[in-house]
């Protein structure tokens, strides 16, 4: 299942129209994915919006009505302003006497009738591309739906009124029970909340040949795709077959860091894990976990020092002081193996982002949001999938986003995580999962398999203990990973 944001539905749509898709071939297709869910009615009303949201509907009349339904079309203001695809199938209906009622302050009364008898509205007045609250006789019609019809509702697309990108309301957005999402899930819909608008949302992709990643659309990477994903143990494996890693991790004020991103890498499979922190940490790793090498951080890292890893991990805990700094510097210029950016790291990196153009091997970076602005100003979080993705892009990099449903994208392939809950917003959280991507990516992964598998993992191995627990701890989460990714390989 793929998701897009506003702006990604409406380059997805242009792209088909580019490539030989009619915007009456697509409507047509829409209208057939669509009619399956109205078959159960007889009385059905569909409210026909300006758009090319309202072709849908009428096209869907048009089959419901020659199926034998009693259906009636209504829509607001003059037809001929419609869009061209709208009014085509809007002529078509004319033709056909199908009953148009063109809604109006003195058709209220008839319309509040007619919603005491109707089995079903299809809500086609607007789709994805609305940018503020219905206004007029829209807030009218949908104020009178919301308060007087017994019967379902069926949201064409998008519920009106319904923010895409968000998922939160304008004022006077239409109440679903059931929401019928054309080719893609849209972003907003991810958020909890927007389920008190949509009902129960069912996506149907048209039946053509979707070009989702080309058009730029997210994929929604859930269970199967994991484990579609994740390697089996060989049976001939050794330790160092799955990776020499090396974390740059902890300080004296932050020992727990260095600890829970070396765990998390251990217990994802690495084969041999090196930390590279402060004396503090150093002495207390083997009480913690002796399967780990810890080595009090040198004053320098030389080429001769990082050759022999297979990937890198830098910052959690690492501080922000000089010598912090100069470490920071001397991994970024003198390591060669994928490296993973995190925490401490990314603000050093905020403010030397040109070290990203001089790299030729996969880097990862792991911001939350805040530091992510740090790292791009811009304004405007509903557009962040866009702004993440052209980041990726524009510094060659493959970004995790994280936050709920966190984004994967290296500007080109992007994943939206299916796993992870609010139980799982605990500090340290993040360095467990700096951890296991090190894991990942020192043992045959590619740097975007490594990154979204280890997200998806880490929240999947949240779930899990988030059943019965209303907090989950990082270092609960570490020891319940084996046995998360058990579950997820098996067939």
């Amino acid at each position: 299942m793929y998701i897009g944001s506003q702006n990604q539905l409406k380059a997805y749509d242009q792209y088909l129209m580019d490539h030989g898709y009619s915007i009456y071939e697509l409507v047509d297709k829409a209208s057939d994915c669509l009619k399956k869910h109205f078959m159960d009615y007889d009385q059905i009303g569909l409210l026909v919006g300006p758009g090319n949201n309202g072709a849908d509907a009428l096209s869907l009349g048009i089959k419901l009505a020659n199926e034998g339904k009693d259906v009636k079309l209504y829509y607001i203001g003059n037809h001929q302003k419609f869009s061209a695809g709208n009014q085509f199938y809007f002529d078509i209906c004319e033709n056909n006497n199908l009953t148009l009622i063109e809604l109006s302050d003195e058709k209220l009364d008839d319309f509040l009738k007619d919603l005491s008898v109707l089995d079903v509205m299809g809500d086609g007045f607007f789709g994805f591309g609305l940018n503020s609250a219905p206004r007029g006789l829209y807030a009218t019609v949908i104020s009178m739906i919301n308060s007087h019809f017994e019967g379902d509702v069926i949201a064409i697309d998008i519920p009106t009124g319904l923010n895409c990108n968000t998922g939160k309301p304008y004022a006077n957005t239409l109440y679903a029970s059931k929401t019928i999402a054309l080719s893609a899930l849209k972003e907003g819909f991810l958020n909890p909340d927007s389920s008190t608008f949509t009902g129960e949302v069912i996506v149907e992709e048209l039946a053509i040949d979707n070009p989702f990643e080309q058009a730029g659309l997210v994929k929604y990477f859930d269970r199967s795709d994991a484990r579609k994903m994740l390697k089996e143990r060989k049976y001939d494996g050794y330790k160092n077959y799955y990776g020499v890693d090396l974390l740059v991790a902890g300080s004296a004020q932050y020992k727990g860091a260095a600890l829970l991103a070396t765990k998390g890498a251990v217990a994802s499979g690495a084969g041999i894990v090196h930390l590279s922190s402060a004396k503090e940490v150093v002495d207390i790793m083997p009480l913690y976990l002796p399967e780990a090498i810890s080595e009090i951080r040198p004053g320098s890292y030389s080429r001769e020092m990082l050759k022999k890893f297979d990937a890198i991990c830098i910052g959690p805990g690492m501080g922000l002081d000089m010598d912090a700094y100069h470490c920071f510097i001397d991994v970024i210029e003198n390591s060669t193996c994928p490296l993973i950016i995190d925490a401490d790291g990314l603000t050093i990196l905020s403010n030397n982002l040109e070290l990203l153009d001089r790299q030729q091997r996969p880097i990862i970076l792991t911001p939350h949001l805040g530091e992510f602005k740090r790292l791009c100003d811009f304004s405007g979080d509903d557009q962040l999938t866009e702004v993440a993705i052209n980041f990726a892009k524009e510094h060659h990099c493959i970004l995790v986003l994280k936050g709920p449903h966190t984004l994967v994208t290296d500007g080109k392939h992007s994943y939206k995580n299916a796993s992870g809950n609010k139980a799982m917003a605990v500090g340290g959280m993040g360095d467990t999962l700096a951890g296991m991507m090190t894991a990942f990516l020192g043992g045959h992964y590619q740097a975007i398999e490594a990154a979204i598998l280890a997200v998806y993992i880490h929240g999947f191995t949240g779930d899990l203990i988030a059943r019965d627990h209303y907090t989950v701890l990082p270092e609960e989460l570490s020891k319940m990973i084996p046995h998360a990714m058990s579950l997820i390989g098996q067939k």
